[in-house]
């Protein structure tokens, strides 16, 4: 393998793992700062119970009590997954105009960086499809596909080459001669 293609499949490992990294640390991060609500537990006893033989009245009770614990924790649930969704997706927008930023100092950052803003967008969009609640999720699809056109068009359309010239799609330029048509 020569030393440039070395280079560039370690860059390429290189960004795709801080991409990860950055998408992890994202999730995280966010989990510890605004965790879920927590689970309600039906007693052992009382699952074991009802596996067995029918239950008592006063268990019967303590069973609705629980199912009432859980529908509620559903909802909370959803509403937290809306709330993920949302925050994360403001983080991804964060990282993408950060990878935009970084691009012509270090094209390898500068992906690995866009990665992870990738990624967190994916993670806004599944956390919001969760949450059932089909307003928020539209909002965030749509603010997502744009940033994925706006990031695709801006990466591989509206290029800038890597000769220092100005950006843009590629166009035939005749020299001042008149003669000889190059291409920049």
């Amino acid at each position: 393998m020569g030393d440039r293609t070395q280079t560039r499949t370690m860059g390429t490992v290189y960004a795709l793992f801080l991409g990860a990294l950055i998408a992890l640390f994202v999730g995280l991060g966010v989990g510890t700062v605004h965790p879920g609500p927590r689970e309600p537990e039906a007693s052992p006893e009382l699952v074991a119970a009802q596996e067995v033989r029918e239950l008592t009245a006063e268990e019967q009770q303590q069973w609705a009590e629980h199912l009432v614990e859980r529908e509620e924790w559903e909802e909370q649930s959803m509403r937290h997954s809306r709330d993920v969704g949302v925050a994360t997706l403001v983080v991804a927008v964060g990282l993408l105009g950060l990878g935009l930023l970084v691009e012509r100092r270090g094209p390898v950052l500068a992906n690995g960086i866009l990665l992870g803003g990738l990624f967190t967008l994916l993670h806004s969009v599944v956390r919001s499809l969760i949450s059932q609640d089909t307003l928020v999720t539209f909002g965030v699809v749509t603010v997502s596909l744009v940033l994925v056109l706006f990031l695709g068009y801006r990466r591989f359309v509206d290029r800038p080459s890597g000769s220092g010239g100005t950006a843009g799609p590629v166009r035939v330029v005749v020299s001042r001669n008149g003669k000889d048509p190059s291409h920049r």
